[in-house]
């Protein structure tokens, strides 16, 4: 079920699902231990007699506070006369997530409504060895598993705490755990359970008629019991109300410090624009790692998910940052690859957000038996690549040159020597899509204008020598491209080849990486060739429309129908160029709709998925993906500099 909020501060990030439920909570650090796995944290409400947790009976709307990582949600329920308005925030300063809940009673009548508030911990993801119970001293619930520790407590507006209480276990012996026997509206205060265990509270509320009523609720996060202790202590003492306040104010102190002028946009774009930063943001670790998607459901796809760091997507997300003036997270991002990269020069295929590698399907052999890196030489090339577009925009000199020996030379000798010397191509590595590995065009465009990048670095720090030698490689092989990967029949780029020499002519979107690496000019006749078709290929010929990924794409399929399902970036890339080759205004036209595209295929809450459902609309796949955001915010700034220009 894709994300409709995602909150955070850098160490907690937390993420709800359309119907409020919270899936994901990671602690201490980004994607790296998700302490929910995707299991609910359910909200449910006792009144009358009847029971309902926030579902298919409820009317749920999802959003934020504008310009801010506070959200905004409402959930209705006709049959129950029951209200709910809710605000969640992770605090910007400290480990704490806030919910504050107002409860309207829709009748004439007095009435005793019950709010209740599950807890389905996996703590470091794991389904055993938990220990849930009840602390007496400040009358709240704590989870605990080695050094984890959070403590969950509430009050209502005149000051009562927890109702009732209940641990218990779950996915054992057929108990399915304390949310379920919450369902009677009473819990058993049950005050200790281990193994795998949940808890659940409740909160009274003596109602009016036509009255409303509310409850303030949090979960402290700490290394031990002490630590949550205290930040209790802290949010009893601040108050709630107080607390959302401040993150409030601190975001919308952070989204509209950006560099990039909206004005040119339309509101809806403009917003999406802001919308994005945030949820980029919130995949940001306080060490600079940058995780592709906070999403945990695409575990139960592949067993596996995508809470990693992908160099290439996390650089693509840095130079996002960049073009709207976040330059210090960029600065993080790039000390983080300073850090984790190889004494090679090279990048591994991921990487856990404390720099350790993740897991990885690339092979040391390939089908004939050779030896192989199991990399993606794309994801060293654009690290290298974005550094540049950073300095090229920051001129910090200062900073570069703390990084310089490692994350330029060493990259840049690395990428100069994985060169094949009789066709002056990159020798095989994993394609973009991370399926095959071969010598791919979108790979080479890439390398090649990080040999560039390279270059130009050289000749800001006066070595001449390395400038010529990186120019005349870098020059090289944009030959090669030429002469080994655009096919004169055709009247393209094809993707590339095999070791074996075979050819792989499929349709893909990533040979947009032509132009956007800057190799190649965008109204270079090759570059038009392929790009026009690209779309002609490409483009879903259906009411929801946008740009499949390559031709036959299985990843996710939804219908044989169509060449793919859609994905939003590679829908934006086709709008990037419409914006790169264009002379006059009018020529932008087609990119405004392209990105008006994304929003319309955006949720509610302005999150952007991966894919889109060809026949629906649909979110598919992880929902948020940093790197679709990162690719709105791109075009977005493009387009604003292009219409400026004009």
């Amino acid at each position: 079920m894709p994300r409709e909020i995602v909150l955070g501060n850098g160490r907690l990030t937390v993420a709800l699902d359309k119907k409020m439920n919270i899936r994901d909570f990671s602690y201490p650090e980004e994607g790296l231990e998700n302490h929910a796995k995707g299991h609910p944290f359910r909200i449910g409400v006792w009144v009358d007699g009847a029971f309902s947790w926030l579902g298919d009976e409820w009317e749920v709307s999802s959003n934020y506070l504008p310009d801010t990582l506070v959200s905004k949600c409402s959930a209705l329920n006709k049959k129950l006369k029951i209200e709910l308005k809710i605000n969640d925030a992770v605090y910007s300063f400290q480990d704490l997530f806030l919910r504050k809940v107002r409860v309207n009673n829709l009748t004439e009548v007095n009435r005793e409504v019950r709010v209740f508030f599950s807890h389905d911990f996996h703590l470091y993801g794991e389904e055993s060895g938990d220990t849930a119970f009840y602390e007496p001293s400040n009358k709240s619930i704590v989870h605990y598993k080695r050094c984890r520790y959070f403590l969950i407590n509430g009050v209502t507006r005149i000051n009562n705490g927890i109702y009732e209480f209940a641990t218990g276990q779950k996915e054992a012996f057929g108990k399915e755990g304390t949310w379920k026997d919450a369902e009677d509206g009473k819990l058993e205060s049950n005050p200790i359970a281990q193994g795998s265990v949940d808890s659940t509270i409740s909160f009274k509320l003596e109602m009016k008629p036509n009255s409303s009523d509310t409850i303030y609720y949090w979960i402290a996060c700490g290394k031990n019991l002490t630590e949550v202790k205290d930040l209790n202590t802290f949010v009893k003492t601040e108050k709630v109300e107080q607390l959302l306040l401040r993150t409030e104010d601190y975001w919308s102190a952070w989204t509209n410090r950006r560099s990039i002028d909206l004005s040119v946009l339309p509101r809806e774009i403009s917003s999406l624009v802001k919308r994005s930063l945030l949820t980029m943001r919130n995949h940001v670790g306080d060490n600079g790692a940058i995780i592709s998607s906070c999403d945990s459901d695409v575990l139960y796809f592949n067993k596996d998910t995508y809470a990693y760091v992908w160099p290439r997507d996390a650089a693509i997300c840095a130079m996002a940052f960049d073009v709207a003036g976040f330059q210090e997270i960029s600065r993080l991002f790039f000390s983080f690859c300073d850090r984790i990269i190889s004494d090679e020069g090279y990048f591994a295929h991921k990487y856990w957000s404390d720099g350790s590698p993740g897991s990885s399907w690339h092979a040391l052999i390939d089908e004939a038996g050779h030896r192989q890196l199991p990399i993606q030489v794309d994801e060293t090339a654009l690290v290298l690549y974005a550094l540049w577009k950073h300095f090229e925009k920051y001129q910090d000199v200062e900073f570069i040159s703390k990084v310089y020996p490692k994350l330029v030379t060493k990259t840049a000798d690395f990428l100069k020597n994985y060169v094949n010397q009789e066709t002056g191509l990159p020798k095989p590595s994993f394609d973009i899509w991370e399926e095959k590995a071969g010598t791919f065009t979108a790979t080479a465009a890439c390398i090649c204008a990080a040999l560039s990048a390279a270059a130009k670095f050289a000749e800001v720090f006066y070595d001449r020598k390395r400038q010529v030698d990186l120019d005349k490689v870098a020059g090289r092989m944009k030959d090669a491209i030429l002469k080994n990967l655009y096919d004169n029949k055709l009247e393209r780029f094809i993707r590339g080849f095999f070791p074996n020499g075979q050819r792989d002519t499929t349709v893909d979107s990533s040979l947009s990486f032509i132009f956007l690496s800057e190799t190649f000019e965008p109204q270079d006749k090759h570059v038009l060739e392929t790009m026009n078709t690209l779309e002609e290929k490409l483009w879903i010929n259906n009411s929801v429309g946008g740009m499949a990924r390559y031709e036959n794409d299985e990843y996710y399929r939804v219908s044989k129908k169509v060449q793919g399902n859609p994905w939003i970036i590679c829908t934006l890339w086709l709008a990037r160029w419409y914006i790169a080759k264009a002379t006059l205004k009018n020529d932008l036209k087609k990119a405004l709709d392209l990105l008006g595209w994304a929003k319309k295929n955006s949720s509610s809450s302005g999150i952007l998925a991966e894919q889109i459902d060809p026949n629906n609309g649909n979110l598919i796949s992880v929902s948020p993906l940093s790197w679709s955001h990162a690719e709105f915010v791109l075009t977005a700034s493009e387009y604003v500099e292009k219409f400026k220009k004009m």
